[in-house]
């Protein structure tokens, strides 16, 4: 029986794809498991793998590179080699798109768009690639400057690149030459006037010396010239930052938040940490961070208040049975937060070995569905960058976030009244007041920090 493959839910607020490009065509046998397109989820670039194993036979009509294919939206199947699939309608093209042929059927022949005119823009959306943009930002090109050559006009990173060459090999052009009296040329250098701005008035527009006198009284009429800001640089917003941004300012404005800050005394996971860190490092290859053990110490928290491990849905509490505490990692393309699934399950070499797997995925930013998705809390620690201390917004649905500051050694009163300097962190968690009210969540929080300053049992 064919099996339809159709464009999943990569993340929780995805609602298109992106199909970056086609790794199979049409009639190749695929296995189960193996990847066959490449797709930009409203996070990242995420790889798409076969569900079934035998031939990938109907693709719609349209499902080519570039196409924006809606979630849940069957675009071809696999079956057995002698199954006949289904014919599917062709894909309607989204807005601001032009209707593409099908990878698996020819394409008949269609006019080339024709280039723009040296200089001009070309009008209406710009069709281009992801990577054919970022391409584009990183050398200064302007993509309405540029001839595509994929499909319907699309602008490739080929493009760009040409383009950028071309550019860099065309002659500047030469001054053009004013054609003016010497009458003119003598009282413009007097009056300290550019002649080259002064319109002429005489035969094939020679500048006349009424046209230089004219030119300084409009001059000397006019208000004085305001100062202008050197040219600024504008950025486009990728998918990442662009929903990311969405989401926050969705967060803030639907979800009643209150940050609550405590200040923690560290000396003793400190020491914890270096006792494990030789385990640890045998065991993974990788140093263990107080991310690690943060994330550990949360997680029992949760356990103990679940409604801080909750998300608030439908006018109710929802209250999650498992701990999946996300990670904020910051890239330059953006914020992502992948999740380790179970944490509270998970000992300190799982937890070690998962952070830096998706340390790793974070420099390609090729995240699965899974690493991204599920998340019931989610930790923020900006302590290496050197905060003292911030208060996190809430990544929804989730009803919480914890933001851990930088170690600072401060003075502390002892229990003897005397003084010592101690490693200090900043913790601050906001919490939605629909799902934990001031003093649940306070309570929470001195858990926390309770865990943390006697951390033995992470032993």
């Amino acid at each position: 029986m064919a099996v339809e493959v159709f464009m999943p839910k990569m993340s929780d607020h995805m609602e298109v794809g992106e199909i970056i490009r086609w790794l199979v065509k049409e009639g190749d046998e695929v296995e189960q498991g193996q990847v066959i397109m490449e797709v930009m989820t409203d996070k990242v670039v995420a790889d798409l793998e076969a569900s079934a194993s035998g031939i990938l036979k109907g693709i719609r009509e349209g499902v080519m590179d570039g196409a924006i294919v809606p979630v849940g939206e069957t675009f071809a199947f696999i079956a057995e080699p002698d199954e006949e699939v289904p014919t599917l309608p062709p894909l309607a093209p989204a807005e601001g798109e032009e209707e593409a042929p099908s990878p698996s059927i020819a394409p008949s022949p269609e006019p080339v768009p024709p280039a723009p005119a040296e200089g001009a823009a070309r009008s209406g959306p710009v069709r281009a690639t992801p990577v054919a943009r970022r391409l584009a930002k990183e050398l200064g090109v302007d993509l309405s400057q540029v001839q595509g050559s994929g499909p319907g006009g699309r602008i490739k990173d080929e493009d760009v690149r040409a383009f950028a060459e071309a550019q860099k090999a065309k002659p500047p052009e030469a001054p053009k030459a004013v054609r003016a009296s010497p009458v003119a040329r003598r009282m413009a250098r007097e009056l300290g006037i550019d002649i080259s701005q002064v319109t002429g008035t005489g035969p094939g527009d020679r500048i006349k010396e009424e046209d230089v006198r004219s030119y300084a009284e409009a001059l000397s009429a006019a208000p004085a010239p305001q100062p202008v800001e050197a040219d600024a640089e504008w950025l486009e917003l990728n998918s990442i930052q662009r929903l990311t941004g969405q989401r926050m300012l969705e967060s803030v404005q639907t979800a009643p938040q209150f940050a609550l800050t405590v200040s923690v005394d560290v000396t003793n996971l400190l020491w914890l940490r270096e006792g494990l860190m030789e385990r640890i490092t045998a065991e993974t290859g990788e140093r263990l961070s107080v991310t690690t053990l943060l994330l550990k110490i949360a997680a029992a928290s949760l356990k103990q208040y679940p409604r801080a491990n909750a998300s608030f849905e439908n006018e109710k509490v929802k209250l999650h049975p498992q701990v999946n505490v996300g990670v904020a990692v910051g890239t330059d393309d953006g914020l992502v937060v992948p999740v380790i699934k179970d944490a509270d399950q998970k000992s300190l070499v799982q937890v070690t070995q998962e952070l830096k797997a998706f340390q790793e995925k974070a420099q390609q930013m090729r995240f699965t569905t899974e690493d991204l998705s599920g998340g019931t809390f989610t930790i923020s620690n900006l302590g290496m960058y050197g905060i003292d201390r911030f208060n996190a917004i809430i990544n929804p649905p989730e009803s919480a976030i914890l933001a851990v500051g930088r170690t600072v050694k401060t003075p502390v009163g002892m229990p003897d009244d005397s003084i010592a300097l101690r490693p200090i962190i900043s913790l601050t968690l906001t919490i939605d007041h629909r799902s934990m009210d001031g003093v649940q969540a306070a309570k929470f929080l001195a858990e926390i920090k309770e865990r943390i300053e006697k951390p033995y049992f992470l032993l």
